[in-house]
């Protein structure tokens, strides 16, 4: 099983930054030098990589070494750019299927979406470089090694990405319990999907769902009105794939 590995030091960690080594993330002293800290934002912003300002009590809690207020940890798996993955799918007569994994915090569900998504055919993955849980070693082992195979990739901007993936004709759907269309109901339109998932407390924003072109519910008894995230994700999954 792939594995995570930390770089501690400004010097090691820019030069890890300018390496090919897939960061999935860095976080630096809240109360550091800030010519410093800007050199890695811009490294960091470059890469596609979160970058969070933590105090000095939270890096001497990841490592006791000498880390000069700046700790890098390498990624589990590297991500595919979602760019070149759309558009290499379409150049093979591929209608796309993605998953948006927007705003999951738990690692176990962000694995079990995972999972549903290498057994549903799913094409790529995409989680946000905030908002999201990190694809660790516990993730990787709730999909069941999926983390390992299934394309994964990772962008800064939420709204961006939709207005990416609506430019290409994908049909945006959003799974969520507050009304819209019956998933039993739904008719697949051509042209590829991108299924939307949200956060596990409060599901997809208002202002997601405004962009969203479908919003897709599961039909449930009267006596449950939601199911987890996780759970939700295998289902539609499964009956958007095999229509």
């Amino acid at each position: 099983m792939a594995s995570s590995s930390i770089v501690i030091g400004f010097h090691a960690v820019e030069e890890l930054l300018k390496s090919n080594t897939t960061v999935s993330k860095v976080l630096v002293n809240n109360a550091g030098d800030k010519v410093k800290t800007g050199v890695l934002r811009a490294l960091c912003k470059e890469r596609n990589v979160p970058l969070q300002m933590v105090p000095m009590v939270k890096l001497n809690s990841v490592s006791r070494k000498n880390h000069q207020g700046v700790i890098a940890f390498s990624s589990a798996i590297d991500f595919v750019p979602l760019e070149e993955t759309i558009t290499r799918l379409y150049e093979e007569g591929v209608e796309p299927k993605v998953v948006i994994a927007d705003g999951i915090h738990d690692v176990r569900n962000l694995g079990a979406i995972a999972r549903s998504c290498f057994a549903f055919g799913v094409h790529v993955m995409v989680i946000g470089t905030k908002s999201n849980a990190e694809i660790s070693e516990a993730a990787i082992k709730s999909s069941a090694g999926a983390l390992l195979k299934l394309p994964v990739a990772r962008v800064r901007s939420m709204n961006d990405t939709v207005a990416y993936l609506k430019s290409w004709g994908l049909v945006q759907l959003g799974a969520t319990e507050k009304g819209g269309i019956k998933l039993n109901e739904y008719k697949t339109k051509p042209g590829g999907w991108c299924l939307w998932l949200g956060n596990e407390d409060k599901g997809l924003s208002r202002e997601r769902l405004a962009e969203i072109d479908e919003h897709l519910a599961i039909p449930m008894s009267a006596e449950i009105d939601s199911l987890n995230v996780s759970v939700a994700a295998g289902i539609m999954l499964y009956s958007l794939s095999t229509r």
